[in-house]
């Protein structure tokens, strides 16, 4: 009889480490899902121990809707919470995880909830202002510009000649000198000198300057427009344009993501940092001459850090990215996505997007 109950002792035991186990490697912790993430803004935002972003929105819309017990568990970096999700260590991560068919092969996603590009975050530098100023004076921008409105300025001068030249010889004269008056006449006018030594005098050649007056006023605020950027354009200038212009420069990106996967297809030698910030801080120090992540958390850390006035972000239409929830169990998923489909219709999504300055990515 005591052997009897040391075996049901035992068995016990045993059940119960098998139990914690378990719930250890399944995500669950005291019937509450464990929720990876690490801090990707504006996706994931950690503010001392609290937690704001696109996704914790979401999320807990979701873990409302079907009555979910969950916690956060933080990780430091994006290797680390991809361990995490392929090993069962978490029941889901909410961060903005990038479908590739690397991450497919080690666990699955939700339907995604949010599309974007791949960008490259470039320094400009400035170059010199008298050579970039010679340079733009005589640029094919800036010449079409001049020429463009020297020819306005001739065809209403040749046109005021032509109607004025009979009645008003004296201003408006025969042969190529008339129509030199009336070229002359027409600049004076645009330009709003007008030193009155020509001047219309038939009503229907005044007609005409009264059109040229209120035209040139228009006009000439738009060619100012014009060639005050075609003087300005390039000023500040940088050498990549396109990804294959990375090939020869220094390049940054963070590591494990499918930023580096797309890289590494490229055949483009990078350097691998812990996280989006240091990489723009080698960016901004000019170790790095380039880097390369997913558009909306660039854009949102080089305002946030105030890079925006040295830091350009030239858009990659290569490579499309897809934003989904991410977990090793697929049942999970499958019973997330009708609410998460459902919230990301409907109107109160696209408030959350306008939020976080997202909407129009």
């Amino acid at each position: 009889m005591r052997i009897y109950w040391q075996l049901l002792i035992g068995i016990l035991i045993v059940l119960l480490t098998i139990t914690v186990a378990t719930g250890q490697t399944t995500g669950h912790t005291d019937n509450k899902l464990i929720i990876g993430l690490r801090e990707s803004p504006p996706f994931i935002i950690k503010e001392n121990d609290n937690y704001s972003g696109l996704s914790i929105d979401l999320w807990e819309k979701i873990a409302n809707d079907l009555d979910i017990e969950y916690e956060y568990r933080h990780y430091n970096n994006l290797g680390q919470l991809i361990d995490a999700i392929a090993e069962g260590e978490v029941a889901l991560s909410i961060n903005p995880m990038t479908v590739t068919s690397e991450r497919l092969q080690r666990f699955s996603f939700s339907q995604p909830y949010f599309i974007s590009n791949l960008a490259i975050a470039v320094h400009v530098q400035e170059s010199a202002h008298v050579l970039a100023f010679l340079k733009n004076l005589f640029s094919r921008q800036f010449l079409e510009v001049v020429v463009l409105l020297f020819l306005i300025i001739f065809i209403f001068g040749l046109i005021l000649w032509f109607v004025e030249r009979r009645k008003n010889p004296g201003h408006f004269g025969k042969g190529i000198r008339g129509i030199g008056d009336g070229i002359w006449w027409s600049a004076v006018t645009m330009t709003t000198v007008g030193y009155g030594d020509k001047a219309p005098i038939t009503g229907f050649g005044r007609a005409i300057s009264i059109i040229w007056m209120f035209t040139a006023v228009i006009i000439i605020s738009g060619f100012t427009a014009s060639i005050s950027a075609a003087l300005t354009y390039n000023k500040f200038q940088t050498s990549i344009s396109n990804i294959h212009d990375l090939r020869n420069v220094a390049v940054g990106t963070v590591k494990n993501s499918s930023s580096a996967e797309f890289l590494d297809d490229y055949k483009i030698k990078f350097k691998g940092f812990e996280s989006l910030n240091m990489a723009l801080k080698e960016l901004d120090n000019g170790k790095l001459k380039a880097v390369v992540y997913d558009k909306p958390l660039l854009t949102y850390l080089i305002n946030k850090k105030g890079y925006h006035e040295e830091i350009e972000i030239i858009t990659s239409e290569k490579n499309t990215v897809y934003f989904s929830f991410s977990s090793s169990n697929y049942t999970l998923l499958k019973e997330l996505n009708p609410s998460l489909i459902g919230f990301i219709e409907s109107h109160e999504w696209n408030k959350i997007l306008d939020k976080y300055n997202l909407h129009d990515d």
